[in-house]
């Protein structure tokens, strides 16, 4: 065979599968549409084989006191947690947040898991990450800064229904905010929209704004994506600048309703639950120092929810 048949069979190789693989993303995102249910998917059911359970014990998440031990997992994505008797028996703090002081690890670690319970086969294409900045002069007031996000968000929303994103407020070194957001659901986003649309909706009226205040990125693999989380969309923020002290929450989310998450709970046994926090902390590098083996503590590992196939 030449070089140029290899080349064109394996080009008709890769279309085949690219072409198997959008048929699998299009029918798991059927249950997004026909609405969620744990015994006919697929996806669940593989779990609960992997782990020797039934569907008909999986509860979608929650703490209950009777369930002493549970195990979580992030359908699609890569989150996976056992829930020891420690936090689900015994409720340390909880109730309402006090008031915002900076971007804590608590609130990064919250960040990071959210994106990485994505169901990435519900997803028809890659996340596209923005960044929406301000011009030299900007209002002071962090209400005004999250209304312009609002308003700009109705103008995605109209263009793209279906359109979610998750976003992530941050100071510039000049003590401008700006926003970092890794949006779903959207195949598209023209550089000049994003750039005018947002130039409009702050009222900029500055040229040098208008051509350098927004950027539009696409990426092509998950890796990636979480890398992007990790670098830009969380960085810990231990003191906020002056004039932030009122800034309320410094990320949330755009169309929940659209975001493809789907957490699903396994009661376990304690034996269990054992075996499959061994089995996290051998995927992750192992315990750290003092750990003792058989206590209750709970653990959540960010991997790839098929690995679990190595652990049957």
């Amino acid at each position: 065979m030449s070089r140029r048949s290899a080349g064109l069979f394996d080009l008709l190789e890769d279309e085949k599968k690219a072409e198997r693989k959008a048929q699998q993303r299009e029918e798991i995102a059927k249950r997004y549409r026909a609405g969620y249910c744990p015994d006919q998917d697929k996806a669940v059911q593989r779990a609960a084989d992997l782990l020797g359970l039934s569907t008909t014990h999986i509860s979608p998440r929650g703490n209950k006191d009777h369930e002493k031990w549970a195990c979580e997992i992030a359908v699609g994505g890569s989150v996976v947690s056992v829930k020891g008797r420690k936090p689900t028996s015994v409720k340390a703090g909880g109730g309402i947040r006090g008031e915002v002081k900076g971007f804590s690890k608590n609130a990064r670690r919250r960040l990071i898991r959210k994106v990485g319970s994505i169901d990435r086969d519900a997803i028809k294409q890659m996340p596209i990450f923005i960044t929406l900045t301000y011009p030299g002069i900007w209002p002071n007031d962090p209400k005004v800064w999250k209304k312009h996000l609002d308003t700009w968000s109705k103008r995605l929303k109209r263009r793209y229904p279906k359109a979610c994103a998750i976003w992530k407020l941050e100071p510039q070194k000049r003590g401008a905010p700006h926003y970092h957001l890794i949006v779903l659901n959207v195949p598209h986003i023209s550089k000049n929209w994003l750039a005018e649309s947002w130039y409009e909706v702050v009222g900029s009226g500055d040229d040098k704004h208008l051509r350098a205040g927004t950027r539009v990125e696409t990426i092509r693999t998950w890796r990636g994506c979480m890398s992007y989380a990790a670098k830009y969309t969380a960085k810990v923020i231990e003191e906020l600048p002056e004039g932030w002290e009122k800034v309320g929450r410094m990320w949330g989310i755009i169309g929940r309703e659209h975001l493809p998450i789907t957490i699903i709970r396994f009661a376990v046994h304690k034996a269990l639950f054992l075996k499959i926090r061994d089995f996290l902390w051998r995927c992750i590098g192992g315990p750290p120092p003092g750990w003792i083996q058989y206590d209750d503590d709970g653990l959540t590992a960010m991997i790839d929810w098929g690995q679990l196939s190595s652990f049957a």
